[in-house]
């Protein structure tokens, strides 16, 4: 998933929805419905660039299908990034129609279709990409994700589930497997650094069982990423070079899935005081990101961490 992508339009429509501080209201404000356009037409633009030069940069071929390495190259952890891409493009987009006078449930199924709409022009290109495909499946999955608000909007259960996103450097096979494919990747390149990225699914203890102690800010988290064992099976280790001739020859192979148990914190209700309008906004969009908390690694080994990212 282009996260780059979904921060540039977030960044611009937090800032911009940040200009003014007056109440919202259920009357649609046409000044501010500009601004929203305005800034989310920038922020797309701005993003496109970046992709097309960065992702979309190799000479296009006829559109496509993936042919399959789509499913085994990051072992489905892109997936759960293309989820979380189509949710918090959905919800960037809603938040933005509400603070603009819309309805909550009119902006919510808005939210759902401009996330949708993103992820099918994200698959559009990667359709005439070389070394991607047109995916049904990230398709699927980002649409999913841009339809969840709307799922919890129609079901209090699902408002205490919810889905977030960490990221620390502990390895360099993502660099490294590059290197190998002759390709020189920015260091700071992590969207697409699988192994190091983990996704959560959160659950509020106390909406699900009746406690008497346990903290209303802190949450139950499962995590699922990927391990850093994956290899390039046309890479010749004793004479450091790729053989092409190879089948799948630079498709990276093998690797694990890792699934963690975690504490998580409910950053809103961490932070009750701070209460301004600005505030609760960043608090609301800081509440994506899993923060490091004591877990436990329960596959493909056994292993606790005082702490975690």
């Amino acid at each position: 998933m282009k996260f780059k992508s979904l921060f540039l339009v977030g960044l611009a429509i937090l800032i911009f929805q940040n200009i003014s501080a007056q109440t919202d209201t259920l009357k649609i404000n046409k000044k501010r419905v500009l601004v929203v356009s305005s800034s989310l037409g920038v922020a797309l633009g701005g993003s496109y660039w970046y992709i097309q030069n960065s992702w979309w940069s190799d000479k296009q071929i006829p559109f496509h299908f993936d042919d399959g390495a789509d499913l085994t190259y990051a072992l489905n952890v892109d997936k759960i990034g293309h989820f979380m891409g189509g949710l918090e493009a959905a919800d960037l987009f809603s938040s933005s129609m509400k603070w603009a006078g819309m309805n909550e449930k009119q902006a919510l199924w808005y939210g759902a279709a401009f996330g949708s709409g993103l992820q099918l022009a994200i698959e559009m290109k990667d359709a005439y990409a070389p070394y991607w495909g047109f995916s049904k499946w990230d398709l699927a999955l980002g649409s999913t994700g841009a339809l969840w608000p709307v799922a919890q909007y129609y079901n209090d259960d699902l408002k205490a589930i919810n889905f977030k996103f960490s990221y620390y450097k502990r390895s360099d096979i993502y660099w490294e497997l590059d290197r190998q494919r002759g390709k020189e990747t920015n260091k700071y390149a992590w969207q697409d650094d699988y192994p190091n990225q983990t996704y959560w699914l959160t659950f509020d203890v106390n909406h699900f069982a009746e406690t008497c102690c346990w903290p209303d800010w802190l949450n139950i988290a499962v995590g699922f990423g990927l391990d850093d064992t994956q290899y390039l099976p046309g890479w010749n280790e004793d004479t450091q070079s790729l053989n092409a001739s190879i089948p799948n020859a630079e498709t990276k192979t093998g690797g694990q899935n890792e699934w963690y148990i975690a504490l998580d914190y409910d950053v809103p209700k961490m932070l009750k005081k701070w209460d301004s309008p600005t505030g609760k906004k960043v608090k609301y969009w800081l509440n994506y990101f899993h923060f490091p908390a004591p877990t436990i690694r329960i596959s493909p080994k056994l292993e606790f961490y005082p702490l975690f990212l």
